[in-house]
Order: structure tokens, then C-alpha cells, then sequence
């Protein structure tokens, strides 16, 4: 009984341990110990940018049956490919488990997963109580959860939009923050330069 209030506590009141967050713009991050969401033509270079912006190896979930798959020449030009760690997952349930293990463990400290399907506000949960029990690291590693069609998962501190706008400019993107709990919405330009991803607000 004292577990389950413990538990229920946890679910109120939200992690009284501040968490560092991976920068974006200004006051705008994706914050450790929250899970994070990020949808469209263009989800999966999304990870790219964040990687830019934080240290250390990077956990990157997969279905089993993906067709595609990250091409290491492709992405050198923006972060180096040894620090990926691929899992082949052979379903949803299996992605779900593994990310819960990797934030209750504390490693990496950063999870991307491609998702077949939106997870329920009870999994989403599931993963917030993981790493809120995380013991063995001060900073808990940050879930971004790349989801299908229009994402729209309940529970995410964050969720983004991307698409390509490679029109006019080579290597920009239109980066759209379409929902964040203390933020209000705001959209970005994300912009190649060199090797550098930069990221700027519309003129």
C-alpha cells in the first residue's frame, strides 16, 4: 500500500529533482526524466540537431521490419555515428519495455524511438515513473519518441513538428513546437551551415 501511494504521489505532484535540458531556443528545451515527442515528413532527422547539442551515446530504438535504416555517411556531416547504439525491436511492446529499462538504468542520456503507434497516457506515465527511478545517475537520460502520421501522444512535455523546406535554401527545415506544458507554441527555422544545425524564427 505505501509503494502504490508513493507511486500515485509521483503521478500529482511530477519529479521534484530538477532536470538539465538539452537547448533549442532561448528558454526552450527538451528537459531530462520527460518524455518527448516529435512527428513528421522529416521526424528522423530530428535527432541529428539534438545530438549536436548534448554529449555522450545515443540509444536509437527501431522496429524490427524498418525499411530504412540511418546511413552513417549520410549523417557524419552533422554528428559522429559511433555514438549511435541501434536496437532492432521485434514489436511496440518491446520498444515500450526497452525504453523503461533504459531510464530506470540511467544510460544513455539520450533515447530516440521510432514508433509503429501513439503510446497511451497510462505508457507514457509508465516511462515518467521509470525515471523518476532512476538511481543511478543525477541526470536522467531524455526520451524523444518519434511517432506516426500527426503524432499527438497525451502526457509529453513536448511535442514537434518538422518538414522540409529545401525550396530557396539547402538544408533547412521548418521546425514547429506545437505543444509544451510551460512554453507557448512557437515555430523555427532549422538551418545546415557547414556542419552546424542552426536554429532562427521566421522573418
Amino acid at each position: 500500500m505505501i509503494f502504490l501511494i508513493m507511486n500515485l504521489s509521483l503521478l500529482i505532484n511530477g519529479n521534484t529533482i530538477s532536470q538539465p535540458k538539452i537547448p533549442i531556443y532561448e528558454n526552450i528545451g527538451l528537459e531530462h526524466g520527460r518524455v518527448h515527442e516529435c512527428y513528421g515528413p522529416a521526424k528522423l532527422f530530428f535527432p541529428f540537431f539534438l545530438a549536436q547539442r548534448c554529449k555522450g551515446p545515443i540509444l536509437w530504438i527501431r522496429p524490427a521490419y524498418s525499411k530504412h535504416i540511418v546511413n552513417p555517411n549520410g549523417v557524419s556531416k552533422w554528428v559522429n555515428p559511433y555514438r549511435f547504439i541501434f536496437i532492432n525491436s521485434p514489436s511496440f511492446k518491446n520498444t515500450l519495455w526497452c525504453i523503461e529499462e533504459s531510464l530506470r538504468i540511467g544510460i544513455p542520456p539520450l533515447i530516440i524511438a521510432e514508433l509503429e503507434q501513439i503510446p497511451t497516457l497510462t505508457q507514457i506515465r509508465r516511462m515518467h515513473l521509470a525515471a523518476k527511478s532512476c538511481k543511478s545517475s543525477k541526470i536522467a537520460p531524455l526520451p524523444l519518441m518519434l511517432t506516426p502520421k500527426d503524432g499527438g501522444a497525451l502526457g509529453v512535455e513536448t511535442r514537434w513538428y518538422i518538414r522540409p523546406n529545401h525550396t530557396n535554401t539547402p538544408y533547412q527545415w521548418k521546425l514547429d513546437l506545437t505543444r509544451a506544458r510551460l512554453v507557448p507554441e512557437k515555430k523555427f527555422f532549422l538551418t545546415g551551415i557547414r556542419n552546424k544545425l542552426e536554429i532562427s524564427l521566421p522573418t
